[in-house]
C-alpha cells in the first residue's frame, strides 16, 4: 500500500490510518458518554455513603476518574492534531497501513506464519497484530517488498522473517 500524507502533514505531526482514527474516536466516545457518567455516579454514591476520608470505594472511584479524564485529554489532543493517512493499494512496498504476511524462517518458531498491520505508534495493539512502525519488527519491515528476508533482534536472539505478501 502506498501512503499519501495529507497536505497539512508535518514531520512532527502524528499520523493515523482511517481505521485507527475510527477506533480512537470510538474509544473517546465511550469514555465521554459511558465511562465518565458511570464514574461520576460511583463518586456520588461513595459520598452519599458517608465519610469519604476513609472510603476505599471513593478513593478507587477518584483514581478511576483521573485515569479516564487523562485518557480523554490524551485522545482529544491526538485526534485534533493528527493527520489521516490515505492508503492506496498500488504498492508492494511495506508502509504504514500495510498488512504484511510473514513466515519465520529461523529459530524455534521456524515455519510459523504471522500477519501484522503496520500502524503508527498511537494505534499499536500488538495483541491484535497492529504493530508500530517504530517497533523493532515494524521498523525493519518498513520499505521491504514481498520475498525479502528481514533479520530482527529479539530478546531470544536473531529471528529472520520472510515477507510472503504485502497488501
Amino acid at each position: 500500500m502506498a501512503v499519501n500524507h495529507d497536505h497539512q502533514a508535518a514531520s512532527d505531526r502524528p499520523l493515523l490510518t482511517a481505521e485507527g482514527r475510527a477506533r480512537l474516536e470510538a474509544e473517546l466516545k465511550d469514555l465521554v458518554e459511558v465511562q465518565r457518567p458511570m464514574i461520576a455516579d460511583d463518586i456520588h454514591e461513595a459520598k452519599e455513603a458517608g465519610d469519604v476520608s476513609e472510603s476505599s470505594a471513593y478513593e478507587h472511584a477518584k483514581n478511576e476518574q483521573a485515569r479516564i479524564e487523562g485518557r480523554i485529554r490524551e485522545l482529544t489532543v491526538l485526534l485534533n492534531s493528527a493527520g489521516t493517512l490515505e492508503l492506496t493499494t498500488d504498492s508492494d512496498v511495506v508502509r504504514i497501513g500495510s498488512t504484511v504476511e510473514i513466515r519465520i524462517t529461523t529459530g524455534a518458531n521456524a515455519g510459523k506464519e504471522r500477519t501484522f498491520t503496520i500502524v503508527s505508534t498511537h494505534e499499536a495493539d500488538p495483541r491484535a497484530n497492529y504493530i508500530s512502525n517504530e517497533s523493532p519488527v515494524g521498523s525493519k519491515l518498513i520499505g521491504q517488498k514481498k520475498g525479502a528476508k528481514v533479520k530482527i533482534l529479539t530478546p531470544n536472539g536473531d529471528v529472520t522473517y520472510q515477507i510472503l505478501k504485502v497488501r
